[in-house]
């Protein structure tokens, strides 16, 4: 790739962007190719848009620029490098950098950007019967007993590249942004009700079983680092809604915009549900006289 093809691929990501400017080279001047290259690096690191950049130059090296091939040498390494020294790995499917979860684990994977719009699948889980279980037994068992929720949910969520949003003591938000969200969603809240089942049986500290109410949605959001604001999503108030109303103890609820995106092997296993006269939702339990 020559100094004028990398100008017009730094002018995609910048507007306006003035290589002669940036490098001090008079304007009739060719500038050095090893040149353009480090000061194009540079300002895109400084601007912030580095993975971006080199996001582009992937998709460049996949299906070409403006009607022609054009293969990028030592591209693998370069996002070898990034993932060894930076902890992100490449996403095909997005086309972006994400957080390598071996490596480090935020809430925007490292990825979301402030104020932009996503889709994402939501799983609300909350402990019914909550303020009973603190007034019957001792506080010590109470939060080793959330201690261990949590871990199943870990467990559940972590495998699935989910991330908790929000955390309550004995329950909260997770998000889902990747692969079939919906999907994920969905087998990590299945997951959760199974390992918590086995664990009433065998591993319970209070002498009975811990019940929770777990809810699937999936909508539109707008990330947000204010967690306050974050919370004011109409998707993720909708997700608390069916968790809240149409869920019972033990058992799952997934929305229309969820069922939709599964496949007929999971939604087979599935009850369906009318909520607020709306068709579409299914709830999960597992059901021992089955």
């Amino acid at each position: 790739m020559d100094a004028n093809m990398m100008i017009h691929v730094a002018k995609d990501i910048i507007r306006g962007y003035d290589l002669h400017k940036r490098t001090g080279y008079r304007e009739s001047m060719a500038v050095p190719q090893r040149d353009a290259a480090d000061q194009i690096v540079r300002d895109m690191a400084k601007s912030g848009l580095f993975f971006y950049f080199i996001t582009h130059l992937i998709q460049i090296h996949t299906t070409g620029y403006r009607g022609r091939a054009y293969p990028i040498k030592y591209l693998k390494e370069i996002m070898r490098m990034i993932n060894e020294e930076c902890g992100f790995i490449y996403d095909p499917e997005n086309q972006l950098f994400v957080e390598d979860p071996a490596v480090r684990r935020t809430r925007n994977w490292g990825a979301l950007i402030e104020g932009q719009e996503y889709i994402l699948s939501f799983l609300r889980i909350d402990v019914a019967g909550n303020s009973q279980l603190v007034r019957k037994h001792p506080d010590n068992l109470v939060q080793a007993t959330f201690a261990d929720l949590r871990k199943i949910i870990e467990k559940a969520i972590y495998a699935r590249n989910g991330r908790i949003w929000n955390w309550e003591g004995d329950g909260g938000l997770i998000a889902f942004y990747f692969a079939n969200k919906s999907m994920t969603a969905t087998l990590s809240g299945m997951e959760i009700i199974n390992e918590l089942f086995a664990y009433n049986i065998l591993r319970s500290r209070l002498g009975e079983p811990v019940k929770v109410r777990i809810a699937v949605n999936t909508g539109l959001c707008v990330y947000t680092q204010d967690q306050v604001e974050l919370m004011k999503n109409d998707s993720i108030k909708e997700t608390i809604h069916i968790e809240s109303k149409y869920t019972k103890p033990n058992s799952m609820t997934i929305s229309n915009t969820v069922s939709v995106k599964l496949d007929p092997s999971i939604l087979n296993g599935l009850e369906p549900i009318t909520a607020d006269g709306r068709t579409g939702y299914y709830a999960y339990s597992i059901n021992l006289e089955q």
